[in-house]
């Protein structure tokens, strides 16, 4: 498989995911009381033993302090702050040192998370002191998850959260998420109890990205962001083109695409990287190596693909107004994810209407749990909103050479079907609903006659 590298195509979709996601520095902030663990667990996220650990109840953190990480492809600015209530630092100065930085940080560079570290105690009113003061000095949209440690002996260490968050709730206490955990490594722990440590570890990851990524904007916001830019271009065309031009000078004509008759399915297809010349579209068997449109006959029907290139992807400043029956948008594991999403985008706000039937195949994955898991560490925000949207994977190896069948021929089938009964549905909800407004109107008309 070849990369995409050295041209101006994607180039521009590299530019612009640097320029509002890499240097987008995500915060997640710790805190709590003393001595339950926040150095622990930030040496848990990072893997190593970057924060100094106290194995007393004293604590060992005086000052705010920031690690840097990376999880997954993502970067991440761990913040380390004081514990409160009994340690190195007063209580009251510790709690005046965190309501400052807390509400400096949400007016420079954001808060994208913030973890309430305790221990696997009962709740205590230490605890929903804490929790007040947090959120009286951030603002409410940040979330905030609780992080219980100590939990390494516990017959299931989520035990701790299905006997508390009812107690919790009743004292006003809410959290965003939650993670029951221990940071004793692995060495450290008794035989019956080994892989807690990796267990905790993969707990508190998933935590962090489904709550920072959730800050991005969501692919829809995307889209709507896309198709305003474009919009906004078109109407600057247009006043251009109100000028008169010279009578030598003929007016050039639109190119419309040229589809097949419409008893066939219309396809789009857009990959994120190019094509080899053994065939990594894997549309069915005929369609391999670069290609730009073809006609294929599957179970009896015939199927118009019409491949688009990143490059027109990139220079495109038009909506189509040619419908399709489906979207298909090829990614791949090894790419960079934010690259790839901004592709997406770009494709659906251009080839796509709301709720367009959407169909995205994972290169790389050999299972469909793989692909979605994938699909929602790296693409979705967590809160995606965009309807009809379908994973499949093409599976490499020995595992590709002993599939009898091509699964994506069955989703293509199936979603083309599905979109032909809908959109029929859609065509004549939208009629009945302007005749419903049309009598609501004509109804109106009259009482106002009527009250003259």
């Amino acid at each position: 498989m070849t990369v995409l590298s050295g041209n101006s195509g994607i180039d521009r979709f590299q530019e612009e995911a640097e320029a509002r996601f890499k240097a987008h520095k995500r915060n997640v902030v710790l805190a709590g009381e003393t001595g339950v663990g926040k150095s622990s667990l930030i040496n848990l996220i990072a893997n190593k033993n970057i924060a100094g650990v106290s194995n007393d109840y004293l604590g060992c953190t005086s000052e705010i302090r920031n690690y840097h990480t990376v999880i997954g492809k993502d970067s991440f600015e761990i913040w380390d702050t004081p514990g409160l209530d009994e340690g190195l630092v007063a209580s009251s100065t510790a709690r005046n040192k965190l309501r400052a930085f807390l509400r400096n940080i949400s007016k420079t560079s954001g808060i994208h998370l913030l973890l309430l570290c305790t221990r696997g105690w009962r709740v205590t009113r230490t605890l929903q002191n804490t929790y007040k003061t947090i959120r009286q000095s951030m603002p409410p949209d940040v979330p905030i998850a609780i992080v219980v440690t100590g939990l390494e002996r516990q017959p299931c260490m989520n035990d701790w959260w299905i006997k508390n968050e009812a107690g919790l709730a009743r004292s006003n206490v809410y959290f965003d998420d939650h993670a029951c955990i221990t940071t004793v490594p692995e060495d450290d722990l008794p035989g019956q109890f080994r892989g807690r440590y990796l267990e905790s570890q993969e707990i508190i990851y998933e935590l962090i990205l489904k709550n920072c990524l959730s800050g991005r904007p969501t692919m829809n916001e995307e889209i709507r962001r896309i198709r305003r830019e474009v919009y906004e271009a078109a109407k600057g065309r247009k006043k251009e083109r109100k000028t008169p031009t010279p009578a030598c000078c003929p007016r050039s004509r639109r190119k419309v695409a040229k589809f097949s008759p419409s008893s066939a399915h219309h396809i789009v297809v857009c990959d994120s990287v190019i094509p080899a010349s053994d065939g990594t579209t894997q549309i069915a068997e005929g369609v391999t190596g670069e290609w730009h449109s073809c006609k294929l006959v599957i179970r009896d029907e015939v199927y118009c693909f019409e491949r688009v290139t990143f490059q027109q992807l990139a220079e495109r400043h038009n909506r189509t107004k040619c419908s399709s029956d489906l979207l298909i948008f090829y990614m791949d594991t090894e790419q960079s994810a934010e690259i790839q999403r901004l592709m997406l985008c770009r494709f659906y706000a251009l080839y796509g209407r709301n709720g367009h039937p959407l169909l995205i195949v994972i290169r790389g994955l050999d299972d469909h749990p793989s692909a979605s898991a994938w699909w929602d560490d790296y693409i979705c925000t967590g809160k995606e909103d965009m309807e009809a949207v379908h994973l499949a994977c093409f599976p490499s190896g020995e595992a590709a050479e002993k599939r009898t069948c091509n699964p994506l021929e069955d989703l293509i089938v199936q979603m083309c079907g599905r979109c032909r009964t809908t959109g029929a549905a859609r065509r004549v909800l939208k009629i009945l609903d302007g005749v419903k407004e049309k009598r609501v109107s004509l109804r109106n008309r009259i009482r106002k006659r009527k009250g003259q």
